[in-house]
């Protein structure tokens, strides 16, 4: 199949050059430049579930699954002629097994991942532990082998070392000698040729007996290898000769064992490769906040508040195209540097890295035909003189557009029926998006001419569109508004700039009434449009508002009931066990009522004291128990005011509330003559209270959603039962936010109010996982959440 057409001017090699950034290998950023959109149907819409299944993995996998390797072709080539590699092949080999090992994970995905194209492609990685361990232990660098590659290697430098130590210190003897340290030029060592010297002045030659290797350039200096260390010398050579032997043993050793995996380390390349390109374009998305596209058969082009990806964040403003219900073609008009020509590449531009698998930069949904080829013809038009050259260039760009594309095909247009007579121009124009309709082209063209706005108003399958021009400001808005025809604004320029009225109105009487009554209609459509989409807009806004809060109120509303019976069943379930133990204390009681008559006065006194203190500890084990069942129902900061009846738990007192819990969470009370202070979660609610908290609980939920939650809590200081009643108040309070992520400070300290924290954390119906912070985010010292 051919490469489908692109044009220059849409700059989709820099979005290449982008994603070569974000590749992590040679390989990758090579192959990463050489990407260009499919134009079948299926195989753009397989190039997008790749991407979307690798931002999956990369969203839930805590390491980047990809590691850096090198295109081994040369070492492939060498391997096949069963050369031995040196030590930067062996290393570069070693890489691309070290990369599909690092890899390998990918092919067993989690179960909450939902992908499969990825983990196939993963399982046709291979490599060889044993031999990727021995490199490794072996080689040290590009040039190096380590001393324990063998032992015969490790004897030899061992010998070397023993060598060179015994030549420096007979050299140094000869330096700190006073006899002959005078004959040196500097106290120093150095070598030549390998070989240890020391430099000696040269009217000195005599007194200093050996081999001169090198005389100095100026001749007063000789490095003079001493006759004491010739014979040491002599042995280093022969050592870095049985080295160098030693060492090609083993890299023809190691070499060998690479050699039966030509065929799989092609193929590790090949899927590497690719998986990097995947994760590497999953990354760009990322970056970019973009979103994955759907492909329609059907004709249908929907972007929303796309950002084009090659303008600063901080200036591009968001433009909504919509092409839907039939309509395939649209002229947009609008003043110059409003935004016309970025509108058209930023449709042409989407639709490559759609087709290429990229994720495009705009709010979700988008929705693109396949295009089989673009065509454009897209240049500045800024100039106020258009040559004869330039109206040539357009037509050119123009013929092959008709003659190559078809009813797959995207057409760009930009100042169509420019650089000519306005009337031929608008003539040529017309027959042009004619041809292209007859074709059944994708069409979007911008113009200036009036004729053109007509012509798509009238013809079937063609709409019109405007770039929004602020009058009052004299600034284009840079908004694209759907189904109105533009107006130049010239007029109303010109009369904001202080064009005189008088010659404003003779412009007036020359413009003949239907256009004067044209212009005027577009005007007020153009209000009417924004005024609409602002409506609208807002509208959509607070639905989609009403539909999150309400959903969120069922799920709290369903999870307190959960565990409103969860508590019942555990009170009914302690409440048989109390029962249970009664009974079994009144039987022994009457089995003891009636040994009692056996025996004598002190005896039976002693009995009936020993029931009784059964009776008292079976006493004092219900009343604990309802004093648990009593926290089950304490209060929470915001049920408490002012003025409330609460119930102190450990007295069962009524009191009267002072002052709401205040930072540290201590409520000022009045029970009976007495002002108390008392942590909230020592309060229930009083009586006839209860009804009316229950009441209000679910009006409190939703309103409680504005206040503001803080993504750390600090548990420091706390003890382990007063800190879970905070954390289970923060949890549910985040969740209500809409938090995905948390962290819980708790400090390292002993490790009993991490254990206490996390224990309680694995149950918890909000939390969908849990981690100890890393470097950077608390250590120990902090455990991160993921809620559901």
């Amino acid at each position: 199949m051919n490469k489908m057409n692109l044009p220059k001017a849409l700059e989709f090699k820099k979005i290449l050059e982008r994603l070569a950034e974000k590749a992590v290998s040679g390989p990758g950023k090579e192959a990463a430049l050489t990407v260009w959109p499919e134009s079948a149907f299926e195989a753009a819409e397989l190039s997008m579930r790749k991407t979307m299944e690798a931002e999956t993995m990369l969203i839930k996998r805590p390491g980047y699954p990809m590691r850096a390797f090198s295109n081994i072709e040369a070492e492939l080539r060498r391997l096949k002629t069963g050369a031995a590699l040196s030590c930067g092949e062996l290393l570069r080999v070693a890489g691309v097994f070290r990369a599909a090992k690092a890899a390998g994970p990918l092919a067993k995905p989690a179960k909450d991942e939902n992908v499969t194209l990825i983990p196939e492609l993963a399982r046709g990685l291979y490599y060889d532990g044993a031999a990727l361990k021995r490199i490794t232990d072996c080689v040290l660098s590009e040039d190096e082998l380590a001393d324990e590659a063998s032992p015969e290697l490790a004897r030899i430098r061992k010998a070397m070392r023993r060598e060179n130590e015994s030549i420096r210190e007979k050299l140094q003897s000869m330096i700190r000698s006073q006899n002959d340290s005078k004959y040196l030029q500097d106290a120093i060592i150095t070598q030549r040729g390998g070989r240890f010297v020391v430099p000696v002045k040269a009217e000195y030659r005599g007194n200093v007996p050996g081999i001169v290797h090198e005389r100095s350039a100026s001749g007063a200096t000789l490095f003079v290898e001493p006759a004491g260390v010739v014979e040491a010398n002599n042995r280093i050579r022969e050592l870095e000769g049985e080295e160098a032997r030693e060492a090609a043993r083993i890299l023809a050793e190691l070499t060998s064992m690479l050699y039966p995996y030509q065929k799989e380390l092609r193929e590790d390349i090949e899927i590497l490769t690719e998986l990097d390109l995947l994760f590497a374009k999953a990354s760009l998305g990322l970056e970019m906040k973009a979103v994955p596209v759907t492909f329609e058969r059907k004709k249908n082009l929907e972007i929303n508040e796309g950002r084009h990806p090659l303008i600063d964040t901080q200036k591009v403003v968001p433009v909504t195209v919509h092409m839907k219900n039939g309509i395939h073609a649209l002229v947009v008009t609008g003043p110059n540097t409003g935004g016309k020509t970025v509108t058209l590449k930023l449709v042409g531009l989407f639709a490559a890295m759609a087709q290429a698998g990229f994720f495009i930069p705009a709010k979700s949904p988008v929705r693109l035909p396949v295009f089989d080829g673009i065509f454009a013809d897209i240049g500045d038009e800024q100039s106020i003189e258009q040559s004869l050259s330039t109206f040539s260039a357009h037509m050119k760009s123009i013929i092959f557009a008709l003659k190559h594309a078809h009813g797959a095909s995207l057409v760009l247009l930009d100042e169509l029926g420019a650089g000519t007579d306005p009337q031929e121009g608008s003539a040529l124009a017309q027959a042009v998006l004619a041809e292209l309709d007859t074709k059944g082209c994708t069409i979007l063209a911008t113009t200036h001419i009036g004729e053109l706005k007509v012509f798509a108003g009238e013809r079937e399958g063609f709409e019109n569109a405007s770039m929004e021009f602020d009058a009052a400001t004299l600034t284009p808005t840079y908004r694209l508004l759907m189904g109105v025809a533009g107006r130049s604004n010239a007029l109303s320029i010109s009369q904001k700039l202080g064009l005189p009225k008088h010659v404003l109105q003779n412009a007036r009487n020359y413009m003949n009434e239907e256009h004067v009554e044209y212009s005027r209609l577009i005007e007020n459509a153009e209000k009417a449009q924004s005024r609409a989409d602002r409506m609208m807009n807002q509208a959509y806004q607070a639905l989609e508002e009403a539909k999150k809060q309400r959903r969120r109120a069922e799920e709290e509303a369903q999870r307190l009931n959960e565990k409103r019976k969860k508590m019942l069943e555990q009170a009914n379930e302690k409440a048989i066990e109390i029962i249970n133990e009664a009974r079994n204390t009144a039987e022994e009681a009457i089995k003891e009522t009636r040994r009692l008559r056996k025996q004598d006065e002190s005896q039976r006194t002693k009995t009936v004291q020993k029931v009784r203190d059964k009776l008292e500890h079976k006493k004092q084990y219900i009343e604990k128990h309802k004093k648990l069942q009593r926290k089950v129902k304490t209060l929470q900061p915001e049920d408490i005011h002012a003025g409330d009846t609460v119930t102190i738990v450990s007295m069962d007192a009524p009191a009267t509330v002072l002052e709401p819990p205040n930072g540290r969470g201590m409520v000022r009370l009045k029970a009976g003559i007495m002002t108390v202070e008392l942590h909230y979660t020592e309060l229930a609610a009083g009586k006839g209270q209860e009804q009316k908290q229950a009441a209000e609980r679910m009006s409190r939920i939703t309103l409680s959603r504005g206040k503001a939650v803080p993504l750390e809590l600090d548990l420091h200081g706390q003890a382990v039962d007063d800190a879970l009643i905070i954390l289970d108040k923060y949890l549910d309070d985040a969740f209500l936010a809409g938090h995905h992520e948390v962290r819980i400070v708790h400090g390292r300290g002993t490790g009993t109010l991490r254990n206490g924290v996390q224990q309680y954390l694995r149950t918890h119906p909000h939390v969908a996982k849990q981690r100890l912070g890393e470097y950077g985010e608390g250590g120990i010292g902090v455990t991160v959440v993921t809620l559901k």
